[in-house]
């Protein structure tokens, strides 16, 4: 095991070693601040230690709690962005979702049903030519490839294919691939990336405001908002990378940059059993009410739908479904999948998350632009916004180059595609079943699985857990996967200060668990926290509020 691997497992990034983060913040003077623990935020970081530089980054709430843990979960090319004409934002989007695969963790291969109906929005000719091109673009000239090639399927395939779907109006369709991932995962695993070579990272901590010095930002002034404490860290290059925040931190624009720069506009996704939507597969649908289209996506025995795409004015921290939003999903999908049980009654989970698109003079909230913005203001501050979940890496690259051209860094490394490496924590399903032989433990096989898509190296840790203390291994509820031990797991090996953020962000509990079941749930894992984080009764039980509380708004209209 090599020392960056050995790096992943110290017990150096965890809530016993925050205070310490916040001293070195205090002292050190970096290359580069970071504001935002975004998936972008997270990408820049990592981005900046690979090629030499002293790193810090600054979250205000917990890692990836705006848009990158309220994403579709998928890490795809955007096909509908071929409509817009977008080829480059689709090749570029395809060929970092291909090296994404094979070389980050919780990427997962789905199988994509586009069926084209009679009188439907798109025709087989259009089917056909935008699968053709997406295939195309993402493989052409690239060392990593698709993981398959579309199929062509006739009316009768697509029955066989998926039995419950609509037969009526059915002319045939493309099966194509993109992948299922954990946003949230990515983005925390991302983090611990840049964490092992030496950056400084830490989340509950607010920028307040700038520290000029001639006009020039030279640092930020901070307020620890887990004891409201406030200091200044000091860094050469301050970036923006703050999503739908962006705009609360730029205190200049540039002539060309639009302001606001910022369009915010909330997606919002359902979660059912499998078993309730009766899909076999991803599929690709049309509203019935405004034909836009969105998704219904497996993820093992739960269907995702969604997302809608509507401008947002409310509070950007807590968006959530209501009443209109999930009929509006709902309707359209028991029209294509007729037999489909759907009612609030079975509904499992909500979420809702708000995108930072660009914003574009006379365009609808569906049809502005995917691609990243990235610019320098007259004080220094260089801001990255836009762009997609599955580029994050490309963003981060792309801004170093920026930062190459304006010579900041004489030395900093330019190599093409330098980052495109593997993460340390990826391991091969060869290896993981080795290993879990070779421990002589006894777990499920839906659990072997669980731990290993979501946590691939990691999940030899946890097992080391359960070695050490067998009841880890029990199922924090009996209907789902989750278990005690990588409850340990997160709270020993990352930074996770609060219930929510376990439930939110290192887990995806709060979407696989029926909100019914959430308060029993959250008393097992409360009991978990306050045991490894020594809680009084009085934080235990304010924990527990804070997230019932979350989970009640979540589905409110029911």
């Amino acid at each position: 095991m090599n020392d960056l691997v050995e790096k992943l497992f110290e017990k150096t990034w965890n809530l016993e070693h925050r205070d310490k983060i916040i001293d070195r913040l205090k002292k050190n003077e970096y290359d580069v601040i970071v504001i935002g623990g975004g998936i972008t935020g997270a990408g820049v970081a990592r981005e900046g230690v690979m090629r030499g530089l002293k790193v810090s980054l600054i979250e205000m709430q917990d890692f990836a709690a705006g848009t990158s843990s309220r994403s579709s979960k998928l890490a795809h090319g955007g096909i509908r962005y071929l409509g817009h004409g977008e080829m480059d934002l689709v090749k570029e989007a395809t060929t970092e979702r291909n090296w994404m695969r094979q070389h980050c963790t919780t990427l997962r291969p789905i199988p994509f049903l586009f069926v084209a109906w009679e009188g439907g929005k798109y025709k087989m000719r259009d089917i056909k030519g935008a699968t053709k091109i997406y295939d195309f673009l993402s493989d052409k000239n690239e060392k990593y490839k698709n993981y398959k090639q579309r199929q062509l399927i006739s009316t009768e395939e697509v029955i066989e294919a998926e039995p419950e779907i609509r037969k009526e109006g059915n002319n045939g369709g493309v099966i194509y691939y993109d992948n299922n991932v954990d946003d949230a995962r990515l983005t925390i695993e991302t983090l611990k990336e840049a964490v092992i070579r030496g950056a400084d990272v830490v989340n509950y901590c607010e920028v307040l405001e700038y520290v000029m010095e001639d006009g020039k930002i030279i640092g930020v002034k901070c307020k620890d908002l887990e004891n409201y404490k406030e200091f200044i860290v000091k860094g050469t290059l301050i970036v923006n990378a703050t999503g739908i925040w962006t705009d609360d931190l730029l205190n200049d624009y540039p002539e060309d940059v639009p302001k606001p720069l910022i369009r915010p506009t909330k997606g919002v996704h359902l979660v059912y059993r499998r078993k309730d939507v009766k899909n076999k597969m991803a599929t690709i649908i049309t509203s019935i009410t405004d034909n836009r289209a969105f998704f219904v996506l497996p993820r093992g025995d739960f269907t995702i739908i969604g997302t809608t795409d509507t401008d947002y004015k409310g509070d950007l921290a807590n968006p959530y479904c209501n009443r209109e939003d999930a009929d509006y999903l709902i309707e359209s999908v028991k029209y294509y999948f007729p037999t489909a049980e759907l009612n609030y009654e079975n509904l499992l989970a909500t979420y809702a998350g708000i995108r930072p698109l660009v914003r574009e003079k006379g365009k609808s909230e569906s049809d502005v632009s995917r691609k990243h913005i990235i610019f320098f203001n007259k004080n220094g501050l260089l801001t990255i916004s836009g762009g997609k979940l599955t580029t994050w890496r490309k963003m981060a690259e792309d801004l170093f180059e920026k930062v190459a051209e304006k010579n900041i860094f004489p030395d900093i490394s330019r190599e093409e595609s330098f980052s495109k490496q593997k993460f340390k924590i990826k391991m091969e399903e060869e290896e993981w079943e080795r290993e879990l032989k070779n421990s002589n433990i006894k777990i499920e096989e839906d659990i072997a699985l669980h731990l290993y898509q979501q946590y691939e190296r990691g999940a030899i840790k946890i097992l080391e857990l359960i070695k050490e203390n067998e009841s880890l291994k029990e199922r924090i509820l009996d209907e789902n996967d989750f278990i005690k031990a990588e409850i340990v797991y997160l709270l020993r090996y990352e930074l996770t200060p609060h219930l929510i953020d376990v439930f939110c962000r290192r887990t995806e509990m709060s979407l696989f668990i029926d909100h019914k079941r959430q308060l029993d749930a959250v008393k097992v894992v409360a009991e978990i926290m306050a045991e490894e984080y020594n809680w009084s009764p009085e934080i235990k039980e304010k924990e527990i509020s804070k997230y019932i509380d979350y989970i009640k708004n979540t589905i409110a209209f029911v």
